[in-house]
């Protein structure tokens, strides 16, 4: 069945820690203007072999989910085209051409990246957005939480707060199957604001098939 929570956190990016391989993610603190903290969680590594994640990096994206997204308030938007909730927003790999057809063939978003490697694309790109003071990070994903018992396990914000899956959440097998949906992928986006320019960064595990049944999700 579809993930619950979909959607987009926009907010500003605070501080950041590389994945391990004991904590496979890529964690990143940012806050709303409301004053409201969360995590953002972006994989880089697999549970499933092969391990190692495909990639795709915009450096100087354009699309014309952009302008959509600069009408948004900051915060978390639920999305969920299926039934007409921001239908605008929602991110489907293989249904729209957010990402080309051209841009999926091995030289360029199946390129393989190891662990270290990946981290180290997304330190470099979300540390330009820390240093500029109205830089805002979009994450696509399944939010969860507020946590009220507990402070977050990573920056120590108080409830814990966050949003996950950041990747192609479709054409899984197996113990993910259940995760699957369309039009709910996720992705990470970056709006350096000072130089008007959007960062877009696009994962797939290797696992995932890249042909789906258009109503489940689910590989072909």
């Amino acid at each position: 069945m579809p993930e619950t929570n979909y959607g987009v956190l926009i907010a500003r990016p605070l501080e950041s820690q590389m994945g391990t391989a004991g904590s496979p993610h890529y964690q990143i603190h940012v806050a709303d203007s409301q004053g409201v903290h969360y995590r953002i969680a972006v994989n880089v590594l697999s549970q499933l072999k092969p391990y190692n994640l495909l990639y795709h990096i915009e450096d100087n994206f354009n699309y014309p989910i952009t302008a959509e997204l600069l009408k948004q308030q900051d915060g978390f938007t639920s999305i969920d085209k299926q039934n007409g909730i921001n239908p605008n927003l929602a991110i489907d790999f293989i249904r729209s051409t957010i990402v080309e057809p051209e841009q999926m063939q091995p030289q360029q978003f199946t390129e393989i990246a190891t662990e270290s490697e990946l981290n180290q694309f997304l330190q470099d790109r979300v540390k330009q957005a820390i240093a500029d003071p109205e830089a805002l990070i979009y994450a696509f994903g399944q939010r969860w939480g507020p946590e009220d018992s507990k402070p977050d396990q990573y920056f120590n914000f108080k409830p814990g707060n966050g949003i996950h899956n950041i990747h192609m959440n479709q054409g899984n097998s197996g113990k993910f199957a259940s995760e699957n949906g369309v039009w709910q992928d996720g992705a990470l986006l970056i709006h350096l604001t000072g130089a008007n320019k959007w960062i877009a960064i696009f994962l797939k595990f290797q696992s995932q098939s890249w042909k789906t049944d258009d109503n489940t999700g689910d590989p072909l």
